[in-house]
């Protein structure tokens, strides 16, 4: 008996959810392993150049494993894959080591392509748009996965023994989705008898992977920059240093669960081109601002306002390419390249200039987005 489609929106959720819970516990978890290591900035750099790296290419190789096979094997190897990468965390004994370990997390990129395959699924099945809902439960397990870290830390247990549990439940996960009700996604469609496929991806997936770029881009900065910023630039206390990067990421959860209902009353072009012209205005008051409490509300806003923006990019992204494997990895991989690319970027502008003058140049980015979004338009309003 087939499942009904309630039950399938929720696997899909508990999917993102569990993708973000391992993202947090990652984050928090990194500095104790790098401690344990003794790896300083610039190594520690470079392992996480080659983890976003690896992200990217296993991204590509499960676009095209999706449409040959379906979302079901990718999603199945790439929980299966994070889990494990977890559990070896543990054992890392030098850098060596870590490196090898970072490139099976290359794996990640075959269960966020998944989520976001299967996210796009049940939009086309359904007839919601459902996207933002599922990227506020990744948000909201990031948050559970972080804060669990966190307490298990503080109750005294080892980050190794964190890693491994982790892991440990993410294997569990995957046995689940041999079984789990999904939405019923095939592999993209077939070229015509004597056609030949073709090699480029439509202009609407294009744009898509511009906004995802530009979008994930101001995120990364900002998560890298914004104490920096607050505490050295404004001499605030790492209390409100602290309470304004928190906030990104509540502000994150709370906007995409808004913009759900944003777009069903005022369309996905309206409430992509407000996001952009509302993280700029953001940007802009923090970048201006003469106080840290108003450099902290503006960063608040641009965190409340991006939200909505990747999720929409992603179900625009299904629509457009008919559910394409390939196409999904192709702006999937744009936000982990912006990932990469952003902070030493901004850095450099920075240095060129002043921190204050790069937050405006990234106004100026997020501007950007409210002009792509009147490009696209497949099924838009």
């Amino acid at each position: 008996m087939p499942f009904p489609l309630p039950a399938r929106f929720l696997g899909v959720l508990l999917l993102f959810g569990a993708m973000g819970a391992h993202v947090g516990v990652w984050a928090v978890l990194l500095a104790d392993l790098s401690r344990r290591l003794g790896l300083s900035p610039t190594s520690l750099g470079l392992a996480l150049a080659l983890q976003s790296l690896c992200g990217v290419a296993g991204l590509l190789a499960a676009g095209r494993a999706a449409d040959r096979l379906g979302r079901r094997p990718v999603l199945v190897a790439g929980i299966a894959g994070t889990g494990s990468y977890l559990l070896l965390l543990p054992l890392v004994e030098s850098y060596a080591s870590l490196l090898a370990v970072l490139v099976l997390s290359g794996t990640v990129g075959f269960y966020d392509l998944a989520c976001n395959l299967l996210g796009g699924d049940y939009e086309r099945r359904s007839g919601r748009r459902a996207m933002n809902l599922f990227h506020a439960g990744f948000s909201g397990g990031a948050g559970l996965g972080a804060l669990g870290s966190g307490l298990a830390l503080g109750a005294g247990a080892g980050y190794g023994g964190v890693y491994a549990a982790a892991g440990a439940a993410l294997l569990a996960l995957a046995l689940a989705a041999l079984r789990l009700p999904l939405p019923g996604g095939a592999p993209g469609p077939a070229p015509a008898a004597g056609e030949k496929p073709s090699g480029r991806l439509p202009a609407a997936v294009l744009a898509c992977a511009a906004l995802v770029f530009l979008c994930f881009a101001t995120d990364a900065a900002l998560e890298g920059y914004s104490s920096l910023y607050l505490r050295g630039v404004l001499g605030s206390g790492a209390a409100l240093a602290g309470a304004g990067i928190a906030g990104l990421y509540l502000a994150g959860a709370l906007g995409r669960l808004l913009g759900a209902a944003a777009v069903v009353r005022l369309g996905e072009r309206r409430v992509l081109a407000g996001a952009g012209l509302l993280a700029a205005a953001g940007l802009a008051a923090a970048a201006l601002a003469g106080s840290p409490a108003r450099a902290a509300l503006g960063l608040v806003l641009v965190g409340v306002a991006l939200s909505p923006v990747a999720p929409l990019a992603f179900s625009l992204t299904a629509r457009a390419s008919s559910g394409s494997g390939r196409a999904v990895a192709a702006v999937t991989a744009a936000g982990y390249v912006a990932f990469t690319a952003s902070p030493p970027l901004f850095g450099a502008a920075a240095g060129a200039f002043s921190l204050r003058a790069a937050f405006l140049l990234l106004a100026l980015l997020c501007s950007a987005i409210a002009l792509i979004s009147w490009k696209i338009h497949p099924g838009t309003r």
